[in-house]
């Protein structure tokens, strides 16, 4: 959450002229619900079932650029499948970046929404310790340099690297 994934899943996308998907949009749109309904409605377990449902329809179709849910690889058979169908990319990117990042769009994220300003750095740094095994089981890892040029070629390297 907050690490980029779709920003720079869309440059990518766009240098390898493939589509991209982000697949909370996907979700939101096969549903015809937002993903805070989701959750409202089915709570997190009929969210990420969702979720994985999409996620293995989008990785048996044509090819393309997938921005996941920082959640998505922590469940179910999630990482497997990315990683038996696609280059996977963990956007390694610092707590205090993170929290820069979704401080201001706290009430947009549901796992976030409850949260004060001043639990955020807390809880980011507790999701992202139970979730880093999983982020680490991606073929490639980009840490952020905060130079984007720079982050944009070890990008296309990675993603070079599984295409041709």
């Amino acid at each position: 959450m907050g690490s980029g994934k779709s920003h720079w899943g869309r440059k990518l996308a766009d240098i390898l002229n493939v589509p991209f998907v982000d697949l909370d949009a996907d979700i939101v749109s096969y549903a015809g619900m937002s993903i805070s309904d989701i959750f409202a409605e089915q709570g997190e377990t009929g969210f990420r079932e969702l979720e994985r449902e999409r996620l293995h329809a989008l990785m048996s179709g044509q090819s393309c650029v997938v921005a996941t849910g920082g959640g998505t690889p922590c469940f179910f058979d999630n990482m497997d499948q990315m990683n038996a169908s696609a280059c996977t990319i963990f956007l390694d990117v610092p707590v205090e970046v993170l929290v820069k990042r979704l401080s201001g769009e706290m009430q947009k994220r549901p796992l976030l929404a409850n949260l004060t300003p001043e639990q955020l750095p807390e809880f980011i740094g507790r999701m992202l310790e139970k979730r880093i095994p999983y982020y680490r089981q991606a073929q490639h890892t980009l840490a952020w340099s905060g130079v984007e040029a720079e982050y944009l070629t070890h990008l296309l390297q990675a993603a070079n690297r599984n295409i041709s």
